[in-house]
């Protein structure tokens, strides 16, 4: 009798006290508008996708689309890292994985303009010298589709036209022609 009872209170234990444990969300007292943010639920999950694994995490929270991302993350040699930097290579990989999906998930869930963050990021890094013209051209096909070949050579005038880009001199219209110009002199 002693067994019977327990075993039934086991099961109404884990019946309604388990799925509780997980049903969580995440609030940070802001909606999740950023790449950022997403990190920081992605952080937030984490404990839960160690115990529950990948399909069941991704299962439990099928209707929580920045989730969705976090496997991807959690994944990878960056987020095991102790690097300083390990939140800059994370929220880049979260920028490049949400440029990969539809427009739909970036309009509608980051609000993210024309020009995806990834490439911002990397114009300012050629405008700060800190990426040679090689390493911007690869960003500029890849977001493109295009193939530049050997050409490293890039105008001054294009360089200008993305300092003023960046310092909202001119606007993003201007500067989305400025790189189709760039793409069409460089073509192969």
């Amino acid at each position: 009798m002693k067994t019977v009872i327990f075993v039934i209170g086991t099961l109404l234990f884990s019946i309604t006290a388990i799925p509780n444990t997980f049903a969580h969300e995440p609030n940070f007292g802001i909606e999740v508008e950023t790449s950022k943010d997403i990190l920081q639920v992605c952080q937030f999950f984490y404990d839960e996708y160690q115990l529950t694994g990948s399909e069941n995490f991704k299962d439990h929270h099928k209707l929580f689309v920045h989730a969705k991302i976090c496997p991807i993350l959690y994944d990878s040699i960056a987020w095991e890292s102790n690097h300083p930097q390990k939140d800059i290579v994370l929220i880049f990989m979260i920028e490049k994985k949400l440029d990969e999906n539809s427009n739909y998930l970036k309009n509608k869930h980051l609000n993210e303009k024309s020009i995806p963050k990834w490439f911002e990021k990397k114009v300012k890094l050629w405008i700060g010298y800190e990426i040679k013209n090689e390493e911007f051209l690869n960003a500029v096909e890849e977001l493109s589709n295009s193939n530049f070949g050997k050409q490293e050579e890039i105008p001054r005038w294009f360089k200008q036209t993305a300092k003023w880009y960046l310092d909202e001199t001119v606007s993003e219209k201007e500067f989305i022609a400025s790189i189709k110009h760039l793409i069409k002199s460089h073509q192969t």
